[in-house]
């Protein structure tokens, strides 16, 4: 039974990681690991009531994770963030990066990295795939991540 516990926690911890490290495999994964801990516990307690009973405790932990992760996602965008090197030096802060130019050095689908001015950053892509070696602009900050688009060539 601690294993079908740890499966459900394992799973609400991974949809919880989604809203800061958006690729989908989380939430995937996370999906996959709440309903193997229904089968396991349904397969270890057999019956109706047991069953039912579980499954509304874990919709409403997932509604719970969700709901605290979009309000940690909301209080994250408010604050001004500082941008670090490896090294915990102090870059600038992450609105001041709104406006400057980036060349993505990974595939933006729709995440990766970008460089600015020789610093490397996690970037996601707001106007779909964009390939690796595209300049692309910086249009807002969640976070620690910044938000891009591919620069139109005139």
């Amino acid at each position: 039974m601690l294993f079908v516990w740890a499966l459900a926690l394992s799973g609400l911890f991974f949809i919880y990681l989604e809203f800061f490290l958006p690729r989908a495999v989380l939430a995937v994964g996370g999906s996959f690991l709440l309903l193997m801990s229904i089968f396991l516990f349904h397969a270890t307690r057999p019956g109706f009531l047991l069953l039912t009973l579980y499954l509304l405790s874990l919709s409403a932990a997932v509604y719970a994770i969700v709901r605290f992760a979009l309000w940690r996602v909301r209080l994250s965008a408010r604050k001004e963030t500082v941008l670090l090197t490896a090294d915990f030096e102090v870059i600038e802060s992450s609105r001041e990066m709104i406006g400057k130019i980036a060349k993505a050095t990974t595939d933006l689908k729709p995440s990766g990295q970008i460089e600015i001015d020789g610093q490397f950053y996690s970037a996601i892509s707001e106007s779909g795939d964009i390939e690796k070696g595209i300049e692309v602009s910086v249009t807002e900050s969640r976070g620690l991540l910044l938000v891009v688009s591919a620069r139109k060539v005139p």
